[in-house]
């Protein structure tokens, strides 16, 4: 089921000295790439869109997790992985949470700014979902089957966010609450899990006031949003490991 023959087949063909141009790929489907370049989108594009595809990507989180933990498959042994990558060794392997959140996240953009019918946006979201896909499976940290359900599941659920949220962002975080509470009870209270109650109750709140945000006045404006922000954001990520052991201030963060 995971093809674990392909997956040394593939593992084989790329040499051990690709192994660090590999992992900067696999970055492009992290949590890190991936909330910068929705948080940009949000601060300097179409926020309505933007946040639609957040709520996507929150809510898929919590679907993730629950899955994972209830498939409880491994990941391939220590000795496959191309180069040693910290963080990389934990939790199960099945479906490819990489795979997955890219598809939702490239994928989402495509859907959510109405570009479906533009070959070149699908050509360049499908060309990131696959560069990400393979590069777990080369890095040996999953196997060929674990990603391609990872992108399988990923473009079901664009679809069916598509059509349960109806474009409004408030739908998609109220569809995450609902995905992101039993996440925490199935996994146990994890990191992730905790995060994606907060985001998700967190978006559903800011979503009610999309409305009210004023439209951007300038470039310079975007670059100042885009700067607060980021900071911001590092802010946050260090505060992380400060509130971890602590559950109920890692949702409120």
């Amino acid at each position: 089921m995971r093809l674990e023959d392909g997956s040394a087949t593939l593992r084989n063909a790329i040499p051990a000295e690709y192994g660090e141009f590999v992992a900067v790929v696999t970055e492009l489907g992290g949590t890190t790439v991936l909330t910068l370049l929705l948080a940009v989108l949000f601060w300097c594009s179409d926020r309505r869109r933007s946040a639609l595809v957040i709520s996507y990507a929150v809510a898929g989180l919590g679907l993730l997790l629950s899955i994972k933990t209830l498939m409880a498959l491994p990941r391939p042994p220590e000795d496959a992985m191309l180069v040693a990558l910290e963080g990389e060794r934990d939790g199960y392997g099945f479906p490819s949470g990489h795979a997955f959140a890219a598809t939702v996240v490239y994928g989402g953009l495509v859907a959510a700014y109405d570009r479906l019918g533009d070959w070149r946006a699908v050509a360049g979201a499908s060309t990131l979902v696959a560069a990400v896909s393979l590069s777990r499976v080369v890095l040996g940290v999953h196997y060929l089957g674990d990603v391609i359900v990872g992108v399988a599941l990923g473009i079901a659920f664009v679809i069916a966010m598509n059509r349960l949220t109806g474009g409004d962002p408030t739908n998609g975080f109220t569809i995450a609450v609902c995905l992101s509470i039993p996440a925490v009870f199935i996994v146990g209270g994890t990191e992730d899990a905790l995060l994606g109650l907060g985001g998700s109750v967190g978006g559903l709140v800011a979503s009610r006031r999309l409305a009210a945000l004023p439209e951007l006045r300038s470039r310079l404006e975007g670059g100042v949003l885009v700067g607060v922000g980021g900071s911001f954001v590092a802010v946050v990520r260090e505060l992380e490991s400060v509130v971890a052991p602590v559950d109920p201030l890692l949702v409120v963060l």
